[in-house]
């Protein structure tokens, strides 16, 4: 990322502002180390701030992910770069600081993601973390197949097959109803009784 004179000097003036009530000589030691920043270190601090920023980004829907399932308090996404096909963050609306929290609110709309997970995608085993991320509690779903998670690479997927990931994991499985046929009452079918005759003597 390459910022303009004006962004650097932009930058540098909100970083000013936030040293305001520093005394006197801390102050001016604190702006000379401002002016003296080079454009790439600022260029990193930009990034930095933005990549500590990136769930709530996702939560608010700033960054374009592929969701699976969401509600008022939390949404689930395709992790970009899985370790294997399925995985899935959790991250809160609101952000967590505390894993025990985390894992109270948010177990039934894990258990839901999981469960489809184990029926649609035939994971031998789903792993359910609840990690600290960029300063986050995140939470993420990593399914097991042929490999265990010890021995899972990352690799990076592109939209298309994330969508695809996606409409299997929510797949419905639609189980065709027999169709009941209904008998005819049939008429009770009268058997012939046969006659007998009082033979007639000559």
């Amino acid at each position: 990322m390459s910022l303009s004179k004006e962004e650097i000097t932009e930058l540098k003036n909100q970083l000013k502002e936030q040293i305001k009530h520093l005394s006197g000589n801390e102050r001016k030691e604190a702006e000379k180390q401002i002016e003296e920043m080079s454009e790439e270190s600022i260029d990193l601090m930009v990034s930095q701030q933005k990549t500590q920023k990136i769930f709530r980004m996702i939560a608010n829907k700033e960054i374009e992910s592929v969701t699976i399932k969401e509600n008022d308090k939390a949404i689930a996404v395709l992790e970009i770069n899985p370790l294997s096909r399925g995985h899935t963050l959790i991250i809160p609306k609101q952000s967590y600081k505390n894993k025990n929290k985390f894992g109270e609110d948010f177990a039934v709309f894990v258990k839901e993601i999981v469960e489809k997970i184990e029926k649609n995608m035939k994971a031998k085993k789903v792993h359910f973390l609840i990690e600290d991320k960029l300063g986050e509690i995140v939470g993420e779903i990593i399914p097991e197949y042929d490999l265990e998670m010890k021995n899972m690479k990352r690799k990076q997927m592109e939209r298309e097959d994330l969508e695809k990931v996606k409409k299997e994991i929510n797949r419905e499985v639609i189980i065709a109803k027999k169709e009941t046929v209904k008998e005819e009452k049939k008429e009770p079918v009268q058997k012939e009784i046969p006659l007998k005759l009082k033979r007639k003597i000559p």
